[in-house]
């Protein structure tokens, strides 16, 4: 009889740390998914603006894109002075300061007057000439400014008496327009002028 109760209790205890065991069994932690690669944006580089060549034309011709010569014909303007004009280098008795810099002015006005209307000049420049050059619009009360292409000295002028300047400095040369009647419309005319020019004498070498 005691052997059986023994057996009994063996078997009741093994069952009873069976069953402990499948209790504190925990459930396996989940596995975690590997974040998704976060994508690199490769640089790309920022394209080298080329270097621009300053080019001295050697006529007034040069100077001018044909539509505008196109355009001031049609409203009886002329070359008068400068190299190709009707009086060549003889308009004017005393060289301008561009002209003085190595450069050329060139003259145009009304034919039938003949009265400069603008007078539109490029010249050379240097380290050595720039600071006299700059010395002399601070002189003339020009007001300094800086645009896409380079160092402005302008003033507006007016419709009565002084006439619109605008002068722009570039790396080696320099462009200025001249209307002997000024204002905001003679002076926005100018800024243009001024624009053309830059575009045919400063080019992407």
């Amino acid at each position: 009889m005691r052997s059986s109760k023994s057996l009994l209790a063996v078997t009741g205890s093994v069952a009873l740390l069976l069953a402990l065991a499948g209790c504190s069994t925990a459930d396996p932690e989940p596995t975690a998914t590997p974040d998704a690669p976060v994508p690199v944006e490769t640089p790309t580089s920022t394209p080298t603006p080329e270097p621009r060549v300053f080019t001295l034309p050697d006529s007034c011709n040069a100077i001018f894109p044909q539509s505008r010569v196109d355009s001031w014909e049609s409203e009886g303007i002329v070359l008068l002075g400068g190299p190709d004009g009707k009086y060549g280098n003889a308009y004017l008795n005393d060289k301008t300061p561009e002209e003085r810099a190595g450069g050329i002015s060139c003259i145009w006005g009304y034919e039938d007057s003949e009265v400069s209307s603008y007078t539109v000049s490029v010249a050379p420049l240097t380290q050595e000439t720039r600071p006299d050059i700059v010395e002399s619009f601070t002189e003339q009360g020009l007001n300094e400014a800086t645009d896409a292409s380079g160092t402005v000295f302008a003033v507006q002028g007016d419709t009565t008496l002084n006439p619109a300047v605008f002068n722009r400095l570039l790396g080696q040369g320099w462009v200025s327009v001249i209307a002997t009647i000024g204002g905001p419309d003679s002076y926005t005319e100018s800024v243009a002028i001024a624009d053309e020019v830059t575009e045919l004498v400063y080019t992407a070498g």
